[in-house]
């Protein structure tokens, strides 16, 4: 087997996850958005503090939230961030076949402290993640209502950005771009690296590198054009560098303007993404390809994990924090066993490195990568995330969450 380097640039913050929160209820009623990007709570949905303490004229950490939570503590607190989490559940699925870097910020507070003590219970090379002086970490408020949408359940996200705000892309240096996956973890948490996004695809694009990028809700795109479509980091330019983009229903219909999923994996291709995955809660995953890295993949859909959907209806269950961004996790990760799996082109007898460039794919004549493959490993990822409390699950021992998923993969290949 090959050794695969994927980094991953985005957000680490810290996930406190209050359960049992009622979307119903008067009080979170109180704090529900009258219009698009005022600051507001939505389910499923994030604001960021200062945007719901100006909403709501209360404080988040004095009024806010104890009248949400009913004065409960978090049942857990947890590493958390699109890109973070993703990359842990890729390191833990690819095991020994990969190297997995975090391209970040924290800041200088107890909290960063919190978040490396976790950290370094991974396998995650952490060499690049950076401290900012003087800036409080970012952190994330998860109200959990385990009862929303019919017993599938539903989260709130009150996000502290912090010294994410400040997270620059000349401080992403030369070694991201050397790797054969770069990842862009839902880069509209951290407002800079998203004001750059297109510049640093295209880079990594000219070395030959997979680009992958999944989203989050954009509210700060929200708030300045309330109800317009947004655009992918600081220029639509941006998807003709994307091999592959991991995005949920309602990311989708904004990003692109349409109204129906198969309209915005059509704006999607016109744009000139290589391939799209589309989740949607428990419903079915949308997946789309025509490159050289996919090769052709008519629009179609495959289903939720039923092993999974039976499990949590007999009461098996944390909640579903970080659901989508492990689906993400297992998409990457199998991306990583592909590309491990594969022969490495050799020039007169002399073995090369991956380069995984559309050009050489094309003098080869074959795609690299199986798309519902992976899609597989990222619905079994996602739905193993729903068995415990926050996005981050932290094994006891090298291998042990890839037999829980591959468990439920061999599961979902019966199905």
């Amino acid at each position: 087997m090959n050794k695969v380097r994927i980094s991953g640039v985005g957000c680490c913050l810290l996930d406190r996850i209050y359960d049992n929160v009622n979307f119903q209820s008067d009080v979170f009623r109180k704090y529900l958005s009258k219009k698009a990007g005022d600051g507001g709570l939505e389910p499923g949905k994030l604001t960021f503090e200062e945007e719901l303490e100006r909403f709501a004229g209360e404080r988040f950490a004095t009024e806010i939230l104890p009248s949400l939570t009913e004065g409960q503590q978090p049942v857990n607190e947890n590493i958390g961030g699109p890109c973070i989490v993703a990359l842990i559940n890729a390191s833990q699925l690819a095991c020994e076949e990969s190297e997995v870097s975090f391209y970040g910020c924290c800041g200088d507070d107890d909290v960063a402290d919190n978040i490396m003590q976790k950290l370094h219970q991974t396998k995650l090379d952490l060499s690049h993640y950076r401290i900012q002086k003087d800036s409080e970490t970012a952190s994330t408020s998860v109200l959990s209502d385990p009862n929303y949408d019919n017993g599938h359940g539903e989260r709130t996200f009150v996000n502290t950005i912090g010294a994410s705000w400040h997270y620059l892309p000349e401080e992403v240096d030369e070694s991201f771009y050397e790797s054969d996956i770069c990842v862009f973890g839902s880069t509209a948490l951290v407002p800079r690296i998203h004001g750059g996004l297109c510049a640093m695809l295209k880079k990594a694009k000219a070395k030959g590198r997979v680009t992958v990028v999944n989203t989050v809700y954009d509210f700060l795109s929200e708030k300045e054009h309330p109800g317009e479509r947004w655009p992918m980091g600081d220029s639509d330019e941006s998807y003709q560098y994307i091999d592959l983009l991991l995005v949920d229903h309602e990311e989708a219909l904004r990003l692109s303007g349409c109204s129906d999923i198969p309209s915005a994996i059509a704006f999607f291709r016109e744009k000139g993404t290589g391939a799209v995955l589309v989740t949607n809660g428990a419903k079915d995953v949308s997946l789309w390809a025509d490159s050289p890295l996919f090769g052709k993949v008519e629009e179609q859909t495959m289903p939720v994990s039923k092993a999974v959907s039976e499990a949590l209806k007999q009461g098996k269950k944390g909640d579903s924090t970080g659901c989508g961004d492990n689906f993400a996790g297992g998409v990457i990760g199998s991306l990583a066993r592909q590309i491990a799996a594969s022969p490495i082109p050799s020039k007169g007898g002399v073995k090369q490195c991956h380069n995984t460039s559309p050009s050489l794919l094309e003098r080869a004549g074959e795609r690299l990568f199986d798309l519902r493959e992976a899609c597989r490993w990222g619905i079994v990822s996602g739905g193993f995330a729903c068995f415990y409390y926050g996005g981050t699950y932290f094994e006891q021992k090298e291998g042990e969450k890839l037999s829980h998923l591959q468990e439920l993969y061999d599961l979902y290949l019966k199905q």
